[in-house]
């Protein structure tokens, strides 16, 4: 017996899809009339025409249908895992109420208390041991950090200052003076190079071009590097050199020495510690040497080259 159906759906397929499912039937044995192919305010309509396989005046046999496996009774291991759940959740809740005092929390190990003692005035003899606050712990901190850093310095320095200087050979005092002359010739700068050996080489720069020293004295020092470069590494032993250029070696000194003791006397007065300008490694020992006989401060060095820098701290009374 051939019966028609009218599904809905917000596509045609989706009506078709629909009421194929709903009808227990396959497309194949079915036939499909579009009423309508729906559109933003209408739905699309189909009209699906099947035989259902029963004669006139037949009735169908009981129709079977189809649980939702989401609404189907649970299985027994889902009940017993379900009750399992509960049963433990009820077993928490009962051990959370229990008083702490009385019974450790389920799981723990039991938690022993001990009475404390209380005097007279009713506070506790049983006092937390003293913390030291914050700005103690970084101020040790920073001291031990500067210690170190000083200790690893002034080993540096003693290294430096512990190899064995030589007195320079004919061959370096020449190979140091061709090399000066031929620098002052490239800038441009008309002076003599006069070398005198003491406990080392002293290069005179013998000019009143103030070129040669630079600024804070970077032309000296690049000179006296590469100088010392050339004939201590063409020589096995360690040969000292200093470069000096209108008396600048010997003002600086003094200059930086007048400077320490002003920074000195100021970190002292507004108990505070004073931090100089960054400064290469001879000019930092000249602070330190100048300050290193007071009892009222101490130095250190601060930093990564080429921006270390000397600080001057005061001392605690």
């Amino acid at each position: 017996m051939e019966k028609q159906v009218e599904f809905t759906g917000k596509k045609v397929q989706d009506a078709v899809n629909e009421g194929l499912a709903s009808l227990g039937i396959t497309l194949d044995d079915a036939e499909i009339k579009i009423l309508s192919n729906g559109g933003l305010f209408k739905k699309a309509k189909v009209l699906i025409c099947y035989d259902d396989g029963l004669k006139e005046g037949e009735k169908p046999a009981s129709a079977t249908v189809k649980e939702n496996p989401a609404s189907a009774p649970k299985t027994v291991q889902q009940q017993e895992k379900k009750e399992f759940k509960a049963e433990k959740k009820k077993e928490l809740r009962s051990e959370r109420q229990t008083s702490p005092d009385d019974e450790p929390r389920w799981g723990s190990a039991p938690i022993k208390r001990e009475p404390t003692t209380t005097s007279n005035f009713g506070k506790s003899q049983n006092k937390p041991p003293k913390r030291e606050s914050a700005l103690e712990l970084s101020e040790q901190s920073e001291d031990v950090a500067a210690e170190n850093a000083e200790q690893s310095e002034e080993k540096r320095y003693r290294k430096k200052q512990n190899r064995e200087s030589v007195l320079p050979t004919e061959e370096q005092l020449s190979l140091a003076k061709e090399f000066v002359t031929e620098m002052l010739s490239l800038m441009k700068i008309e002076g003599s190079v006069e070398i005198a050996v003491n406990e080392g080489m002293r290069v005179n720069l013998e000019t009143e071009d103030a070129r040669v020293i630079g600024h804070r004295g970077e032309v000296l020092d690049s000179m006296q590097q590469l100088i010392s470069s050339i004939i201590n590494n063409t020589h096995g032993k360690f040969v000292h050199v200093t470069v000096d250029g209108l008396g600048y070696r010997d003002r600086r000194k003094e200059t930086l020495e007048g400077l320490a003791r002003r920074m000195a006397d100021k970190a002292v007065r507004i108990r505070r510690k004073v931090s100089l300008d960054a400064m290469n490694s001879a000019d930092r020992r000249i602070v330190h040497a100048a300050l290193g006989e007071r009892e009222d401060v101490f130095t250190r060095s601060e930093g990564h080259e080429p921006a270390r820098r000397v600080v001057i701290v005061p001392k605690r009374r």
